[in-house]
C-alpha cells in the first residue's frame, strides 16, 4: 500500500469509526432529553426484585446504548439509600448483558433498512412538534446513521485484507492477547463507550482486518474499560455510592482475568492470508 492510498484509508477509518462514536452519542441523547424520567422511575420501581432489576438494567442499557449511563443512574439511587446492593449488582450485569444484545441488534445487515430509518427519523424530527417525538426521530437518526458508519468500515477495509501489514497485525495481535487488551480498554476510555467500541472490532473482524482470538480479547478490554470509566465518573461521589460501581468493577476484572487466562492456554490457530481470504485463490 502506497503513502496516498494508506492515507486514504486511515481517513476513511478515522470518518467512520468518528461516525459510529457519535451515531451512538446520539441516540443515548436522544433517550436521555426524551425518556430520561421515565428511565429512572422504572429502576426505582423494580429495586425489590433482583430478577426484575437485571431486566431493568438489561432494558435501560439497550434503550441508552451504555452500561456506563446505567451504572452511574444506579450510583445514583443508591447515594440515597434507594437501592439494595443485591439489586444493585443486579442492575449493573443486567447493564452489561444489555450491552452485548444492542450490539447483536445493531450488527443486523439489511440494505434497505438504513434509507427507511434515515427517511422516518428526520422526518419526525424535522416535522413533530412534541418534544417526545423529535427525540424518536432522533434515536432513529442515530441508529440509521450507526448502520451507515459500519459500512463505511466494511467498505474501508475490503481492499486491504491482503495487504502485508494487515497480516503482520494479525499473527502479532494473537501473539500478544495482553497488548490486544490494552488496545480494547484504552479506545472504549478515549470514546467513552463500549458499544461503539465492540461494534467496531466485530466489523473489522468480520473483515478479516482482526483476529478472532484478538477481537475477543480486545472486547474484554472494552467492557473493562466501560466498567472502569463509570467508576472514574464517580470518584466525587459518596463512598457508599462508589462502592456498587467498586463491585462491579472488580466482578468485571475477575471474570475477564479469567477469560484471558483462558484463552492463554487454549489459543485458536493464526489464520493463513489463503484462510482469510479464499475468493483470491
Amino acid at each position: 500500500m502506497n503513502e496516498p492510498n494508506l492515507i486514504q484509508f486511515l481517513l476513511n477509518i478515522a470518518g467512520a469509526a468518528a461516525l459510529l462514536i457519535w451515531a451512538v452519542r446520539l441516540v443515548r441523547t436522544g433517550v436521555e432529553r426524551g425518556f430520561s424520567n421515565l428511565l429512572r422511575n422504572w429502576l426505582k420501581q423494580s429495586t425489590d426484585n433482583r430478577i426484575l432489576s437485571a431486566f431493568s438494567g438489561m432494558s435501560a442499557a439497550i434503550f441508552l446504548q451504555s452500561s456506563t449511563a446505567v451504572a452511574v443512574l444506579i450510583s445514583n439511587f443508591f447515594s440515597k439509600n434507594k437501592l439494595a446492593t443485591a439489586s444493585g449488582i443486579a442492575m449493573l450485569l443486567g447493564a452489561e448483558l444489555g450491552s452485548a444484545i444492542v450490539t447483536q441488534i445493531l450488527m443486523i445487515r439489511m440494505s434497505f433498512l438504513t434509507p427507511l430509518l434515515l427517511l422516518i427519523g428526520v422526518s419526525m424530527f424535522l416535522r413533530s412538534k412534541q418534544t417526545t417525538n423529535k427525540q424518536i426521530g432522533r434515536i432513529i437518526i442515530g441508529i440509521s446513521l450507526i448502520f451507515v458508519s459500519l459500512d463505511m468500515l466494511r467498505m474501508a477495509t475490503g481492499p486491504v485484507v491482503a495487504n502485508p501489514g494487515t497480516q503482520f497485525i494479525i499473527e502479532y495481535l494473537s501473539r500478544d492477547l495482553l497488548v490486544a487488551f490494552i488496545i480494547g480498554a484504552g479506545f472504549a476510555w478515549i470514546i467513552h463507550s463500549s458499544v461503539a467500541a465492540v461494534l467496531l472490532f466485530v466489523t473489522l473482524t468480520a473483515q478479516s482486518i482482526l483476529p478472532v482470538l484478538a477481537a475477543s480479547i480486545m472486547i474484554l478490554g472494552a467492557n473493562f474499560g466501560g466498567a472502569l470509566i463509570a467508576y472514574i465518573l464517580t470518584l466525587e461521589a459518596p463512598i457508599n455510592s462508589r462502592r456498587i460501581i467498586f463491585a462491579n468493577l472488580v466482578l468485571r476484572q475477575r471474570l475477564e482475568d479469567a477469560n484471558l487466562r483462558w484463552h492463554c492456554h487454549n489459543p485458536l490457530p493464526i489464520r493463513s492470508q489463503e484462510q482469510t481470504n479464499p475468493r483470491q485463490k
